[in-house]
């Protein structure tokens, strides 16, 4: 996504470990296969131990790493909505996206038992990274079958609205 990283800003390396758990997330495929929930939220030792072996890269934003043209499409469509996110905000979207995923809570579970873990963030704020976390993966194909969904509720809708007021003439 071309971030780049600072190796010896700590800011900077727990950003890095959330775009990495989102982005695998996102793209459904395992870059790091071992990140597990830390105080700041997932944290991978491995992609820690790229980032500090491998510092002219992160620094430069480069990878090895080469997404195929599905992964990005995805890629480019969620980039803007993730580089807008706060250091706050992504830690929270990671956090819940790994209670729901690694821990198969649903999505009230999820915010309840992060709050319970982060008792200092606000539920707005959880509730705010919920509503990210639907933006990042409502996918065109699920946005199109919402809409056809609505779509053919609200001409049933209109098919017994039109009957009923036939009735009155």
């Amino acid at each position: 996504m071309g971030v780049k990283i600072d190796s010896d800003s700590f800011a900077s390396r727990i950003r890095a470990q959330k775009l990495a758990y989102i982005i695998q997330k996102i793209i459904d495929k395992q870059l790091y296969d071992d990140f597990n929930f830390y105080i700041k939220g997932p944290y991978s030792p491995e992609l820690a131990r790229e980032y500090f072996s491998s510092r002219d890269d992160f620094a430069n934003g480069n990878s090895d790493y080469k997404p195929i043209n599905e992964e990005y499409e995805e890629l480019e469509r969620v980039k803007p909505l993730l580089g807008s996110l706060s250091q706050t905000d992504l830690e929270i979207v990671a956090s819940l996206l790994f209670l729901r995923k690694e821990r198969g809570l649903d999505e009230n579970q999820a915010e309840t038992e992060l709050l319970e873990r982060k008792p200092h963030l606000k539920i707005e704020n959880i509730w705010k990274g919920s509503t990210i976390i639907k933006k990042l993966f409502l996918t065109e194909k699920l946005r199109d079958a919402i809409m056809a969904s609505l779509k053919e509720e609200t001409e049933e809708w209109d098919s017994a609205s039109n009957e009923s007021l036939r009735q009155f003439e």
